[in-house]
């Protein structure tokens, strides 16, 4: 656990906390239907780069330079000899990444990152979080209240009925924007506010 451990204090005067994942940039069938393969499951943009657009202007409307974002995979689809151009657009100077399945060439990019690792504990506002790319039935002191944050799911219906039962979330854009509106991140509080709100419950007694 200590080796993928990061503590903060909280400390109104610090930087901003922000959690997110799955932009999926440059992804053409999952930007819209007019572009899309698929028969369901994209975004309402009319091609890949308009999408894009959008999301790094949401990202930068947000995340401020001396905030802090903890991203939890899916960064770009393919193309990702463009991942320096992307990263660079984003103003926040640290990003701390946890690898989704996408993610297969980010470790050739590193550099642009502040870290790079499968999965992240960060202990704030006396809470402690685990982020994985992916939702797990359980995990470290699911019991006493440590939160489980995740992307991966694209704000499908039935993972959020899920997560409604116990102490985990879907930060993914796509959960944001069924929530608020926008294809944003989450700030940490918001999410501590409504994790409050759900039970605590544990699957394997622990």
């Amino acid at each position: 656990m200590e080796k993928n451990k990061i503590t903060m204090i909280e400390d109104e005067n610090q930087p901003k906390i922000w959690v997110s994942s799955d932009f999926h940039l440059l992804h053409k069938s999952i930007a819209g239907e007019k572009v899309s393969n698929w028969k369901t499951g994209f975004r309402d943009f009319n091609n890949e780069y308009e999408m894009t657009e959008e999301i790094l202007k949401q990202v930068n409307k947000y995340v401020k330079w001396n905030d802090i974002l903890y991203f939890l995979g899916d960064f770009c689809f393919k193309n990702h000899k463009k991942i320096p151009e992307l990263r660079n657009r984003i103003n926040c100077q640290t990003i701390h990444f946890v690898k989704g399945n996408h993610d297969q060439h980010i470790d050739k990019y590193k550099d642009f990152f502040t870290s790079v690792q499968d999965y992240l504990t960060v202990e704030y506002y006396n809470q402690t979080f685990i982020l994985f790319h992916y939702p797990i039935l359980s995990w470290w002191h699911i019991g006493h209240g440590t939160l489980m944050l995740h992307g991966h799911c694209h704000s499908h219906e039935n993972i959020n009925k899920q997560n409604e039962k116990c102490k985990r979330i879907d930060v993914g854009i796509d959960h944001a924007y069924k929530m608020f509106g926008e294809y944003r991140p989450f700030e940490i509080t918001e999410v501590i506010k409504i994790l409050n709100s759900h039970p605590l419950f544990s699957v394997d007694g622990h």
